[in-house]
């Protein structure tokens, strides 16, 4: 029995000197409340890092939760007894009200291996917007869908807020504004539709408002769509660099995978290439396949166009909101 509670004794001491050996983190403050701030407004505070321990403490990584807390480390290893300084620059941006946000210290402090560092903020905004962000975004449509997105604006700091839409860059959304919604003078509303004839692609606007807070005149709110053609080439364009021989698939399908519809015919302006239909999927799918060869150096088109030879092919289908499918192919010539 005195033998085991020996050993029991031994393995505790040498669990304490290895304790007492080992590198021990110590920050101070862990919590930072900036208090009321502005929006777009920036801020600093510094945080004291010690190693409290015998060990070398070695800060492997500093790290926030967001953009809008940067944090900068003046030393990363400390010896026995050392400190240093880790600052936090902190910028309120779009946020409104209380914000809390985190800094993590990792380090090699074999009992606390992370420490939380929380910084906090009162956010005045003159005019609070839902969503902060101030974007407005569509998902994936087929061509010739409608849809609606609502912003939210509400500001203490008149008795009735006014927005007005002042100009949008592009005028491909549908954009308007409505004041005193749900009966408060101080709320409004923008409303963003994705319109019939919103051209296919990734599109993207920006719709500038004008309001009567003083200190935030007016708001940009970005606005994206994508908007598919029924029916889609896979790949969009065929681009060749310097090739010996030219060779593609091109996939066409329905954009929702329910559209019936046939290749009726090919056209391809490019003679030194052959088009044919490889096969068709039993969901409508058609796989065309492009086969040839570039053409030479001295060839008067290759010259012409300093070795870039483009052109396009032409799917033709019995779909009659798409009896044409272009796909823009491109080739290089070493000269």
């Amino acid at each position: 029995m005195r033998r085991f509670i020996s050993g029991m004794a031994a393995a505790a001491l040498l669990a304490l000197g290895g304790a007492v050996q080992a590198q021990v983190i110590a920050v101070s403050p862990t919590t930072w409340d900036f208090g009321n701030m502005k929006q777009q407004e920036a801020r600093t505070t510094e945080v004291k890092i010690e190693n409290q321990g015998a060990g070398r403490l070695i800060i492997e990584e500093v790290k926030a939760d967001c953009g809008c807390t940067v944090p900068e480390l003046a030393v990363k290893e400390l010896g026995p007894g050392e400190a240093t300084v880790l600052t936090i620059e902190f910028n309120s941006k779009k946020f409104a009200g209380h914000v809390v946000k985190a800094v993590q210290v990792i380090s090699n402090d074999p009992r606390s291996p992370v420490v939380d560092i929380m910084v906090m903020a009162n956010v005045y905004a003159p005019l609070v917007i839902d969503p902060a962000s101030q974007r407005l975004g569509f998902e994936q449509s087929l061509i010739g869908e409608t849809a609606t997105r609502t912003a939210t604006f509400t500001s203490p700091e008149v008795p009735e807020l006014i927005l007005e839409i002042d100009h949008s860059r592009r005028d491909i959304y549908g954009a308007v504004v409505k004041n005193g919604v749900d009966g408060d003078p101080q709320k409004s509303i923008l409303e963003v539709t994705l319109r019939a004839d919103t051209p296919p692609g990734q599109q993207r606007d920006v719709v500038r408002i004008a309001t009567n807070v003083p200190d935030m005149p007016t708001v940009d709110f970005e606005i994206a769509s994508f908007v598919r053609p029924p029916l889609v080439a896979s790949p969009e364009r065929v681009n060749w660099r310097y090739r010996s021989e030219l060779l593609q698939n091109v996939r066409i399908r329905a954009y929702n995978n329910q559209n019936n519809f046939k290749v009726t015919g090919l056209d391809i302006d490019l003679p030194e290439i052959d088009a044919s239909i490889l096969s068709v999927a039993p969901g409508g799918e058609v796989i065309i396949k492009l086969e040839g060869a570039p053409i030479g150096k001295d060839d008067p088109r290759a010259i012409a166009n300093e070795g870039r030879i483009q052109g396009t092919l032409l799917v033709h289908t019995d779909d009659p909101s798409m009896p044409t499918v272009e796909v823009p192919i491109t080739y290089m010539v070493r000269m």
